[in-house]
């Protein structure tokens, strides 16, 4: 019993410390896109009002390396709704030498569904990298943006698409809280 006591305490000691290494956040993003296409021989432009969501989880193994995950929601008005999990690991190459300010890039993939308004659900998925930076208010808070995106995504509805894109759609502006 004294033993399995001294276990309990240890791992309890042992959780309690790598608990500093863990964050939660999420970001979030808008876009205002307009698209011109063909119907039927008219030309027509298409506006529709994207909103994205993603709460976020990660651990921070050193200075320079975190892993985590983000639970992405899209919602595109008159257009589509998309969830997605995006696991990721995420490389520090630059920090201020007052820790305020960070640079970063995660590289990872992501794998979801795509419900367009009309129609059936869809496979999606990606693979790539975003570039972010953040800024550390304190030890506990800080302020985070991705902006771009280099990689592949088989979207569906909006197609396959491979390069960098720097639009609307791929900046996101969040925060996190460090244990």
């Amino acid at each position: 019993m004294k033993k399995l006591f001294v276990l309990a305490v240890v791992a309890v000691m042992a959780l309690g410390a790598s608990a500093q290494n863990w964050y939660v956040g999420g970001a979030f993003g808008y876009a205002h896109q307009t698209v011109e296409t063909d119907i039927d021989g008219t030309n027509v432009e298409v506006k529709s009002d994207i909103f994205t969501i993603a709460p976020e989880l990660g651990y921070n193994i050193n200075e320079t390396w975190a892993i985590g995950a983000t639970l992405n929601y899209t919602w595109a008005k008159d257009a589509y709704n998309r969830f997605s999990i995006s696991p990721y690991a995420r490389y520090t190459f630059f920090r201020t030498d007052n820790n305020l300010i960070s640079l970063f890039v995660d590289g990872g993939a992501g794998l979801g569904y795509l419900k367009p308004d009309e129609g059936d659900s869809k496979c999606t998925w990606e693979i790539g990298f975003k570039p972010g930076f953040a800024v550390n208010l304190n030890e506990k808070f800080s302020l985070v943006a991705h902006v771009g995106f280099l990689g592949y995504q088989d979207l569906k509805e909006a197609g396959k698409t491979y390069g960098v894109s720097l639009s609307g759609n791929d900046i996101t502006f969040g925060f996190y809280y460090n244990f």
